[in-house]
């Protein structure tokens, strides 16, 4: 019978685990098989007397999978008594007859088979086997003469045993996927050998095995167990659905606590990050523009206004990057306004002409001469997109190569747009034709050389592709191996009459803050410098505090009236920006140290920055980089109201 072997390849099937079936033809060639660990890895037919024998063997054993029920087989005109019993030279089935039979004579006989025959042909009183065998062999009797009869005991439990000791945990997944198969299974495996097919008997046979009684018996049972199968079925089902939502529901909550717990740290990673690039940006860019006002010569001033634009560049992207709400959201803020393009892809190119100062890269730029109408754009977003692949066209380019740069200007049918089309190609490294299909995906990286030898953690791209999304545009790639790339970009832009947007000058002729004092509180002493310097530019007396701790000293050791504002860092030692204006306005003896106004001037420029600055007390929140514009702005409108 091939009951067990079924089984077993139901669970293992379920398990996903594959195996090769080793078939002794003995008894003594099964515990030999058994016995040798480097041929067989478990064994699926094993009666095992107690579980400790399974521990001296150092065996790996599973939850019992089948109970086997002795039945007594004898002919339909058996008397009762037992004076030949028929057995296989086995310990444990002449352990059997002689429990069942004592001091009947043994019939020994090659196999159970052997032994169903001669108990039908009158050699032997009954021969005592497993049920199922028992079944089997007497369903299928066509002479009608056979009967059995089911015995409560002995018992015997079986289970599948793991010989190897690396192997002990396939114990245990067999064990989960027993309790994961159904109830009946071992009952409807059996079925396939115990119940005879019409197809086999006689028509005689049949009507002598199976009286008209008997059929109704069976048809009524058979529809009870269908209908009970069917509601067994459908309760299985159901209990598997519940069980299956209520893991959904608890994987969704664990995945939401870690979510929320990464979302935690990554805001924090960024804020600080946001200030530590900030503060020396605001020193680069501070710096330049002092230095802009000193009459530079022309080479200079040319290499200070590349040097502002490129801080300024990189101030929009540490904007971009770093701003958490928007990344999270997807939404980065476009502002198309009056624009020359022209003015946009020079600013890209100067800053491309600075990356290649070091570099022995030939970079080629062909522009068509038509004129460009004013357009609405987004000056930061497009160069951006220019910048970003001009900067790894130069990154991928080895010396020697070139980089071609190509802007033209089409023509849209009269309906108020033109179409901008960049093409940016180099003779670079290249790229797979199945990465070009990732290129624009988050940290998308074709290999970890590219990477260690270049840099980068792959979001130059993905940036690009969502810029250009927004800006209701597209972009292409094609790229060999070892053969260099070429981006494509298609940017459609509305045409205007107004003109381009220019800074606001002469700002400084325009306002006189001679006499107005300022206690500026920055423990960072070139931002502490710079800020003086332009402060006093505009005739305002400075007097600097070293951190928070600092600032409410000089505070209070002043007579009242003494400052008429109060420009205060966050993220000082001692005490922060924070504590020290909840400080000064928690003065009871200084009435003026509830109304000065103090102005947050500071790297951290988050959302929830600024609403930290207002639960503080202060009045305003402005961020670093500093905009000395920005800033009179805000003193004027607070000390002068």
């Amino acid at each position: 019978m091939s009951i067990i072997p079924d089984y077993f390849r139901k669970i293992a099937d379920y398990a996903g685990i594959s195996y090769e079936f080793l078939t002794p033809a003995t008894r003594d060639e099964y515990i030999a098989y058994q016995k040798n660990k480097e041929t067989t890895d478990m064994s699926i037919d094993a009666r095992l007397e107690t579980d400790n024998y399974a521990e001296t063997k150092k065996w790996g054993i599973t939850a019992p999978f089948i109970t086997m029920q002795l039945a007594r087989v004898t002919r339909r005109d058996f008397d009762g008594k037992i004076n030949v019993v028929t057995t296989v030279d086995q310990t444990a089935s002449n352990s059997i007859e002689d429990a069942m039979a004592p001091g009947a004579e043994k019939l020994m006989c090659s196999t159970r088979q052997e032994m169903m025959e001669a108990v039908r042909e009158g050699k032997a009183d009954a021969a005592f086997v497993y049920y199922y065998m028992a079944q089997a062999f007497v369903n299928s009797d066509t002479t009608g003469t056979m009967t059995y009869t089911l015995l409560e005991q002995p018992t015997f439990t079986y289970r599948m045993v793991i010989s190897s000791t690396e192997n002990h945990a396939l114990a245990g997944i067999l064990t989960k996927a027993m309790y994961a198969m159904p109830q009946n299974l071992v009952e409807d495996l059996a079925a396939q050998y115990t119940t005879y097919k019409a197809t086999e008997l006689t028509f005689v046979d049949w009507i002598r095995l199976h009286p008209v009684v008997t059929v109704w018996v069976l048809l009524i049972f058979g529809w009870l167990l269908t209908a009970m199968a069917g509601t067994m079925v459908r309760l299985s089902a159901r209990k598997k659905a519940q069980k299956a939502a209520q893991e959904k529901a608890e994987e969704m909550a664990e995945l939401a606590e870690h979510a929320q717990a990464a979302n935690k740290a990554k805001t924090a990673f960024l804020s600080h990050m946001s200030h530590d690039m900030r503060t020396p940006m605001n020193a680069i860019i501070g710096f330049t523009g002092i230095a802009m006002k000193n009459n530079p010569s022309d080479e200079v001033k040319n290499c200070l206004e590349k040097i502002d634009e490129s801080s300024e560049h990189l101030l929009s992207l540490i904007n971009d990057i770093l701003d958490l709400t928007r990344i999270e959201s997807g939404k980065v803020n476009y502002n198309p306004v009056s624009a020359d393009v022209k003015n946009i892809t020079d600013s890209a190119l100067d800053i491309t002409k600075g990356f290649l100062m070091n570099r022995d890269i030939n970079f080629k730029i062909q522009r068509e001469e038509a004129k460009i109408p004013n357009v609405l754009a987004d000056p930061a977003r497009l160069r951006d997109v220019l910048v970003n692949i001009l900067s790894n066209a130069v990154k991928f380019t080895p010396d020697g190569g070139t980089i071609t740069f190509e802007a033209r200007c089409l023509e849209k049918g009269g309906d108020g747009y033109i179409n901008m089309r960049y093409r940016i190609s180099d003779t670079g490294i290249g790229m797979s034709e199945e990465f070009t299909k990732e290129v624009f995906e988050e940290f998308a990286q074709e290999d970890s050389d590219v990477r260690t030898q270049y840099h980068g953690v792959g979001l130059g791209m993905a940036i690009v592709k969502k810029y250009v999304d927004m800006m209701g545009g597209t972009i292409s790639v094609q790229s060999k191996k070892h053969e260099g790339t070429t981006f494509t970009v298609d940017i459609p832009l509305e045409i205007t009459d107004k003109e381009c947007n220019k800074s606001e000058t002469g700002f400084s002729e325009k306002v006189n803050l001679t006499g107005v004092n300022v206690l500026l509180a920055e423990d960072n002493e070139l931002n502490a410098e710079i800020a003086a310097v332009q402060l006093e530019e505009f005739g305002m007396n400075v007097e600097r505090a070293v951190d928070g701790k600092n600032a409410v000293e000089i505070f209070r050791n002043h007579p009242e009236g003494t400052f008429d504002v109060i420009l205060m860092d966050i993220m000082m030692p001692e005490m922060n920006g924070y504590e020290a204006a909840k400080a000064i306005r928690a003065m009871n003896d200084r009435p003026d140290g509830k109304n000065i106004p103090i102005i947050a001037m500071t790297a951290n420029s988050f959302a929830e920055d600024v609403q930290a600055s207002l639960d503080a007390g202060m009045n305003a929140h402005l961020s670093k980089p500093i905009v000395i514009d920005e800033v009179i702005k805000t003193i004027l409108r607070y000390v002068y109201n």
